[in-house]
């Protein structure tokens, strides 16, 4: 499903052209079918027609096919009904004619004198406002539909095909939008860790990388803080040899304690992002006084993973192609009487090496 969705995002003009064949395809074949469907069936006009050209030809088969359309039942009460209108109008020549029809079916006819066969040689004269007869295989003078008027069937298969590529063209310029931005919101809640805001670009004081050695190394950053360094929020872009740009990584404050200047920092937001994963995983490096307060660490386990921050601990964080190995290197709490021992930093140096994980393949 995501290999069809980025193909349509690709190519803009999948989904018209999708949507005209389908236009293209419903139609025939609905019309197709719509058409087979629809039942035919020989008019009152063709009964008499067939019953002035069998007195001529006496073809009994020519007749049948004919009128094969109709049952005995509506034959015979065509026939009938026939009958009485041509000798209501004086018209008794074409009501033998009619009757003649009744031995052929095997139905029962108005009573009165047929024809004999060999009167049908010679065409008599028609009486004025009655079709004369044309040849012996004249057709059908015209059909009427029985059941759906197929005027009608071929206006609803074009509804339904219209309401096809409706749905193919809604389908491509509102649902597959919604379903590539909901794709990428589900990837931006983390697994093991709580999403953080993206720090301000404004804000970023990048570092230059030194050299590393690490398989799948992006380089090393140290991000130093010390105290008075109220707006002290750090990133680093992480990018292969060749500029393709991977993700981000770095640290900020994230929590404070007491009034007053300088800011006393009691946690820090250690953050990867991945661009790949579509998404930022937080660690919350705390305080021993933030990590033993436990309503101060529920308010922060909220932004992150909590984390107490001790000389020399590593913490990881990875993503679905990244990873951190962040190794606390100097920590020095402030001393201040008015605050509990350990609650903010005096200085805090943390290294910082990402790098790509295994089996992911980037260019280089």
């Amino acid at each position: 499903m995501e290999k069809l969705i980025g193909l349509l995002q690709r190519n803009v003009w999948i989904g018209p052209l999708i949507a005209l064949l389908l236009l293209i395809v419903g139609f025939g074949v609905g019309l197709s079918v719509g058409w087979m469907t629809v039942e035919f069936k020989p008019s009152a006009d063709d009964v008499a027609a067939a019953a002035d050209s069998y007195a001529f030809n006496q073809n009994a088969d020519l007749v049948k096919a004919r009128l094969k359309g109709l049952s005995k039942p509506e034959l015979e009460k065509t026939l009938n009904q026939l009958i009485v209108d041509r000798t209501a109008k004086n018209r008794p020549l074409e009501a033998d004619r009619l009757r003649m029809l009744g031995p052929v079916f095997g139905v029962n006819v108005a009573g009165g004198a047929v024809l004999p066969p060999g009167l049908g040689t010679v065409p008599p004269a028609t009486p004025v406002g009655t079709r004369p007869p044309t040849t012996a295989t004249a057709a059908p003078t015209g059909q009427k539909p029985s059941g759906m008027d197929p005027l009608i069937a071929i206006l609803l298969i074009l509804l339904v095909v219209v309401l096809i590529a409706a749905a193919g063209l809604i389908f491509y310029l509102r649902i597959l939008p919604n379903l590539r931005a909901g794709r990428a919101a589900r990837a931006e809640v983390p697994a093991a860790a709580s999403v953080a805001p993206m720090p301000e670009p404004s804000l970023r004081i990048p570092a230059a990388p030194a050299p590393t050695t690490t398989p799948g190394g992006l380089g090393r950053y140290v991000p130093t803080y010390v105290l008075g360094n109220d707006n002290y929020d750090t990133s680093y872009s992480l990018e292969t040899a060749r500029g393709e740009f991977l993700g981000e990584c770095g640290m900020g404050i994230s929590e404070t304690i007491g009034e007053g200047k300088p800011d006393k920092v009691t946690a820090f937001d250690l953050w990867l992002f991945d661009k790949a994963d579509v998404r930022t995983v937080t660690q919350i490096l705390m305080s021993d006084f933030a990590f033993r307060d436990q309503t101060l660490r529920t308010k922060l386990a909220t932004k992150g993973e909590p984390a107490v921050v001790e000389k020399g601990k590593t913490l990881s964080l990875e993503t679905q192609s990244l990873r951190i190995e962040a190794h606390i290197v100097e920590l020095v709490y402030a001393v201040n009487p008015s605050f509990p021992p350990n609650s903010h930093f005096q200085k805090l140096v943390v290294e910082i090496v990402p790098t790509v994980k295994e089996g992911v393949v980037v260019a280089r």
